[in-house]
């Protein structure tokens, strides 16, 4: 299957890099509105064609499946006119900054035959397979635990006084959106939608979020959700229950080697040993796409539409809007 992307930045060239190790995908042209800029990235991959315009993008008979990576604010615009246009879409984590428009593109993607999936590591990860397959092992859980804390390089910058995008609300940045969204989507993909949602940022002036904690409650147990852009720290999750505890060391967009912990045993799975989280992502992507298999993208989607649900909820219980 072809791919064509959108976008210039590192996440793109992780992207590509990972296409070229699959069995069936290509990467056959790169949007950008820069012409020297997109240029750059095709040389630099070996990709044809160079696009400056999304119409041009879309209508390509070359290229069957669009992998959407701009602006948080982008995504859903971007992916509705590629889903309009005929292509199947891959797009970078959130698809909406809001439930009701992720909800549209799925309905949408539905109605038009087309696969959507959100680009989410930890949703393609062996070793968050091995988590779900062994969370019975625990008993009730009582307590979920997730840091996720990456200063970022672009911090100093509004230090400075420089707003770039990913601390701009113009363009949904911020913490929650950015970093915190992998501990929230873990949860979501574990545990579903939770009852309620309260966050607690830290916000510059200008309203943006740069780290902050998340509370989920489920009922009978609780997730904390803590993401970070202007601190750093050691990453971790740990799932607490009755009956022992499951601990990754890391961040939740990595998901490393786990623990599972147990009054009877204590053992480490790792199923992630020969590459990166994009490389088992592009693994997964290539016989999704290539199979055309709905039912994994139906599988997939209802984690999708509880994280924006939570999400937004979490937004509006700390007055942050967009």
């Amino acid at each position: 299957m072809n791919i064509g992307t959108i976008g210039t930045g590192t996440i793109v060239e992780k992207f590509i890099t990972n296409i070229q190790k699959t069995e069936h995908l290509r990467c056959t042209a790169v949007y950008s509105r820069s012409l020297e800029k997109g240029r750059a990235l095709a040389d630099k991959f070996g990709v044809a064609n160079v696009h400056t315009s999304l119409e041009a993008l879309f209508s390509d008979d070359e290229v069957d499946a669009v992998y959407i990576a701009s602006p948080n604010s982008l995504h859903y615009a971007q992916a509705k006119a590629a889903l309009l246009g005929g292509k199947h879409v891959v797009c970078e984590k959130p698809m909406s900054p809001y439930y009701a428009q992720t909800e549209e593109l799925f309905m949408l993607a539905k109605e038009k035959g087309l696969m959507l999936l959100e680009a989410v590591t930890i949703a393609h990860a062996p070793n968050f397979e091995v988590m779900r397959e062994h969370l019975a092992d625990i008993g009730r859980p009582r307590l979920m635990l997730c840091n996720y804390s990456q200063y970022s390089s672009r911090y100093d910058q509004l230090r400075a006084g420089e707003v770039t995008n990913v601390f701009n609300p113009q363009f949904a940045g911020g913490a929650l959106m950015d970093i915190n969204f992998y501990n929230i989507y873990e949860a979501a993909a574990l545990f579903g939608r939770p009852e309620s949602v309260s966050y607690y940022p830290n916000c510059y002036e200008n309203g943006i979020d740069t780290s902050g904690i998340a509370v989920l409650r489920y009922g009978d147990f609780v997730c904390q959700c803590t993401g970070a852009k202007d601190t750093w720290g050691r990453n971790s999750v740990q799932i607490e229950g009755e009956d022992g505890y499951i601990y990754v060391d890391g961040s939740t967009n990595a998901s490393g080697p786990v623990h599972i912990v147990t009054k009877a045993d204590a053992v480490e799975l790792d199923r992630q040993s020969d590459g990166d989280q994009w490389y088992y992502e592009l693994l997964s992507l290539d016989r999704i796409l290539e199979n055309k298999d709905m039912e994994a993208c139906a599988a997939l989607r209802q984690a999708s539409m509880d994280t924006a649900w939570i999400l937004e909820q979490a937004r509006k219980s700390a007055g942050m809007c967009f």
